[in-house]
């Protein structure tokens, strides 16, 4: 059974609260990159942080993001996390667990619409526009 997606949020980082672990704080969300080197492309950002929050979760099961450049037919992937396996055993499907994806070394080749894709168990659940100007 798929996860629900309730919240995804493309941002700087984010923070677990260290008194109270189920307090997490997202540090600039995004939805725009203006890159302000000369050539601007291919950029690289350090790190994008994606924050997924799901319910209705089962099992275990394979996650993934993936960041395809959309301006394209057919769409083209750029960049990649591993995938890796998560096991909600113990966790009631109404509760809502929040997942971060620390993704390194981000690298666009040019201005455009990008599309930041959440994967489980090799299926594209979820998607979040990105543009690079």
């Amino acid at each position: 059974m798929t996860p629900t997606v309730r919240y995804m949020l493309l941002c700087d980082d984010i923070r677990t609260d260290p008194d109270r672990p189920a307090c997490s704080h997202v540090d600039c969300l995004m939805t725009n990159i203006v890159p302000l080197d000369d050539p601007p492309y291919p950029l690289l950002r350090e790190m994008i942080c994606v924050y997924l929050v799901l319910s209705d979760c089962h099992g275990k099961g394979r996650v993934q993001i993936r960041v395809s450049y959309v301006d394209d037919e057919p769409e083209r992937a750029v960049f990649e996390t591993p995938e890796h396996e998560v096991d909600f055993a113990g966790v009631s499907p109404l509760e809502a667990i929040g997942i971060p994806f620390r993704i390194r070394d981000c690298r666009f080749p040019r201005s455009g619409r990008y599309a930041v894709q959440f994967w489980y168990n090799g299926s594209k659940v979820e998607e979040r526009p990105l543009r690079l100007r």
